[in-house]
């Protein structure tokens, strides 16, 4: 009988075990599986991590909604929704959000009780404020609220100190508060075709900026202080009413591209800011926003943007802008690129954020000058083992996609001296 017992033991150690493998896989399949139908989703409400209610044509959302406790991430696009239950409030485990094309004019209060949401999608809709308690949201890294009718930002905007991306494109928006400079992770800001005439003095606080639009405002001088925004890449100028930079603008030597078009300089002013910024692109005409007038003038094009126009392909003809340095195709409805791209071969900057793209196109990993590459706000979830050859590749952009942590230490290994940012 002894010997019995003795065997027994490490048989039902063996048996906890596996039940516990099995409950593991059952709950990794559970996190895995996307609700598509709220009904279901409130029938297994403990159950639900993801659902997806895009174009449903929904006009309101039931207070149970506010029951699915669990809920990491939630697609609400293109829907006809005008406002939100208090109870959505409740989704506190919330880290994605998309509620773009809708027709909601406001937040609920208790929208600022969401404090692990990531990610925040608001594009096309109609919102005209947002509530004080949006400073809560401490962990938002990004927020799109493009395209709505927002007149200015709460002072509590300044908590959201995590933030690395906020677009504000096509609002109404008369200036930014000075807490604005309270955000100091900030790498991407878009207010182009807003109604601000000046920006704060703490906008020089932004240590991290990178990536800054201000076109098509109403700006006629620019502050001492962005002369502070050393990591400062890309500054887009055009279309205001600015007829002199600042002096000392020449401290941001990490100024590669900046677009003054459509303003009021003089020859004289232009000149000096030639000799100001020697090594910076400058335009001060308005071309180069469209592939068209670029084709037509082929070997004058070093930057082309085409941000923003929801393209959804690219043409080969692509190719004959053989001087291209700088290629700007970020938010867009691209899935690949033609294969053509691998001809430029003094691409140095190619944006390619917030498309479609579900597999790196082979032609990327072919242009061998590429400096910089943005892939972040895609889907997707492996790489080539040739992104190696990008030998000269400084700064690689992939968050936002469908990465493992396998695929990611992956990546560091094949690029050992380039800056990845997850």
């Amino acid at each position: 009988m002894l010997i019995k017992s003795q065997n027994f033991i490490p048989l039902k150690k063996t048996l906890v075990t596996i039940v516990i493998l099995l409950g593991c896989a059952n709950l990794h399949a559970q996190i895995e599986k996307i609700y598509t139908s709220l009904e279901d989703a409130l029938t297994n409400k403990e159950l639900v991590y993801t659902l997806d209610l895009r174009n449903n044509e929904l006009t309101e959302l039931p207070a149970s909604i506010g029951e699915l406790t669990n809920l990491q991430t939630l697609y609400l696009e293109q829907n006809k929704l005008t406002e939100l239950p208090a109870s959505f409030g409740n989704l506190k485990k919330l880290e994605l959000l998309i509620l773009s094309n809708n027709q909601l004019s406001t937040l609920p209060e208790s929208f600022g009780s969401l404090e692990k949401l990531g990610w925040l999608v608001l594009k096309e809709n109609k919102i005209n404020t947002l509530p004080v308690s949006f400073g809560n949201l401490k962990n938002l890294k990004k927020i799109d609220v493009r395209q709505n009718q927002l007149t200015g930002l709460p002072a509590s905007f300044g908590n959201l100190t995590n933030l690395r991306e906020v677009l504000l494109e096509q609002n109404q928006i008369n200036d930014l508060p000075e807490s604005f400079g309270q955000l100091i992770n900030l790498e991407a800001l878009d207010i182009s075709t807003n109604q601000i005439s000046e920006l704060p003095i703490s906008i020089g606080k932004l240590s991290k900026l990178e990536w800054f639009v201000i076109k098509e405002n109403k700006i006629t001088q620019l502050p001492e202080s962005i002369c502070s925004l050393t990591r400062l890449r890309s500054l887009y100028l055009n279309h205001n009413k600015i007829s002199a930079l600042p002096i000392h603008l020449d401290k941001v030597v990490t100024l590669q591209e900046l677009d003054l078009s459509g303003n009021k300089f003089s020859d004289q002013e232009k000149v000096k800011i030639k000799q100001l910024l020697p090594a910076c692109t400058i335009s001060f005409d308005s071309g180069y926003y469209s592939l068209q007038k670029a084709l037509g003038n082929r070997k004058n094009v070093f930057t082309l943007h085409l941000s923003n126009k929801k393209i959804s392909k690219l043409p080969e003809s692509i190719e004959y802008l053989k001087n291209l340095d700088g290629l700007y195709l970020r938010n867009n409805r691209l899935v690949t690129l033609p294969k053509t791209i691998e001809k430029l071969k003094k691409l140095r900057i190619l944006s390619l954020s917030y498309n479609r793209i579900t597999e790196v196109p082979a032609s990327i990993y072919k242009l061998k000058n590429l400096e910089e590459l943005y892939l972040d706000g895609n889907k997707i979830s492996t790489f080539e083992t040739s992104i190696a050859n990008l030998k000269n590749l400084k700064k690689l952009k992939i968050f936002g996609n469908n990465l493992s942590e396998t695929e990611k230490e992956r990546i560091q290994v094949l690029l050992p001296n380039c800056i990845v940012s997850f």
